[in-house]
């Protein structure tokens, strides 16, 4: 992480001060705690006076309902800047100030799987690509293929982000017939041929995109994005600073990747959850998990494959031991080998949504789904620790590891929103 500003923050208020029928001692605490500032302490003193001279005191008389309050925190200037506001709102009167800190020792108790100094400014992808409401569509669908994209945030004059563009988008209003995450498997002249259809169509980045979605601060704690993520299902989202220009985007491999690498720095440390999250695989794999056998045909495995939300199937023997896997793109990057030109487009189509291709029988007579899929496959069991299937999952860059019990039989599997889930663990409350 690159050299951060620190700075201390000091409240003066007095004891009996009220906001909304609430102490605004415990109003600013709620704030601090909420903006992800790694700790506050209030200082309750024994005597004092404020600007009207009065002096109050518990030495001689008990006062206790005006006596001075001390807030103070140390935390990182950007951090702090972003919760100033709300603390203006708060301390109608008294005392807000800053001084500036050197931290030369910085320990704590251990709490939570994310390194606790981090926030998504330091994991995020910095170098974004962006478009604006009025990028034509063949432009958007471009870059998008091109760069190996899966979202494209939507930004005014002023960088502030108006809209999101995803896979999902294009398809539902009809940008494009074909999910982005296979044209980009399509050899390259076919992905132009994708591009170039979609240069007559009318449509802009603002008839296409999700309107006012969902941003992080840039200042926000890992735990606190990776709950916010799991709550809605987001795999990305944009990041932003405290005008609410658009400085990153963050992604569950972003969150998880850290994870990971905290884990391999200091192995002996293991990976503290929060009280409750499911702390092993058994807690938060699926156990609705479609299957094929070695010997499945190769249609009827491309139809089961196709049933499937996940867009992948395990390949199982007799016993229902995992022997394989095969996922859409599997299929596509084997079959570019084998087929080329409107037989592939047809294939992707058809993964796609479309229509069943013609004839895709005799194509794949005498075919089996042990001719496609991918082995051996990396496992683990309902009792295998969050942290070791994290590791695993960003290891081999995998996003769903089968789950098999003691005897290798399939039970199950888990992906990376789970996992997910486990780390952001009562961190929105």
């Amino acid at each position: 992480m690159e050299n951060v500003t620190t700075q201390q923050l000091w409240i003066y208020i007095d004891e009996s001060d009220s906001h909304r029928g609430r102490a605004v001692s415990q109003r600013i605490l709620n704030t601090l705690r909420a903006a992800g500032c790694p700790g506050a302490t209030v200082l309750r003193g024994i005597g004092g006076f404020g600007v009207h001279g009065v002096v109050h005191t518990d030495l001689v008389v008990d006062v206790p309902s005006h006596l001075p309050l001390v807030i103070t925190c140390i935390d990182r200037a950007d951090r702090i800047a972003t919760v100033l506001p709300a603390l203006r709102e708060l301390v109608t009167e008294g005392l807000i100030a800053l001084t500036p800190v050197e931290v030369i020792q910085h320990s704590h108790r251990e709490g939570g799987p994310f390194p606790r100094h981090l926030t998504i400014a330091d994991v995020m992808t910095r170098d974004v690509a962006q478009v604006t409401p009025d990028t034509p569509i063949a432009e958007v669908v471009g870059q998008l293929i091109d760069r190996g994209l899966k979202a494209l945030p939507v930004i005014d004059g002023e960088r502030r982000i108006v809209g999101i563009i995803t896979d999902g988008d294009l398809l539902s209003h009809g940008g494009t017939t074909l999910p982005v995450r296979l044209q980009q498997l399509l050899p390259l002249d076919e992905r132009a041929a994708q591009v170039a259809a979609l240069e007559a169509q009318p449509h802009r980045a603002a008839d296409l995109m999700t309107h006012d979605p969902v941003t992080l601060p840039a200042t926000t704690p890992l735990a606190q994005a990776a709950a916010v993520m799991a709550d809605r299902d987001l795999k990305r989202m944009p990041v932003v600073d405290e005008a609410g220009h658009l400085v990153g985007m963050v992604s569950r491999y972003d969150l998880l990747k850290t994870v990971a690498e905290s884990l391999r720095q200091r192995p002996e440390q293991p990976l503290r959850l929060a009280d409750g999250a499911p702390a092993t695989v058994g807690r938060l794999m699926i156990t609705d998990v479609p299957t094929v056998h070695r010997e499945t045909p190769l249609a009827e495995t491309l139809d089961r494959l196709l049933e499937s939300e996940k867009r992948r199937v395990v390949v199982v023997d007799d016993d229902q031991h995992v022997v394989g896997i095969i996922t859409d793109g599997d299929v596509l990057r084997r079959a570019a080998r084998r087929v080329q030109g409107s037989a592939l487009q047809r294939l992707a189509n058809w993964f796609g949504g479309g229509a069943r291709p013609e004839g895709i029988e005799v194509a794949a007579k005498g075919r089996v789904a042990a001719d496609i899929m991918t082995s051996p496959v990396i496992t683990v069991t309902p009792e295998t620790p969050t942290a070791e299937a994290i590791q695993l999952m960003m290891a081999h860059k995998i996003k769903w590891l089968p789950v098999v019990d003691a005897s290798g039989q399939l039970v199950g599997m888990i992906g990376r929103a789970s996992v997910l889930s486990a780390l952001g663990w009562g961190s929105t409350g």
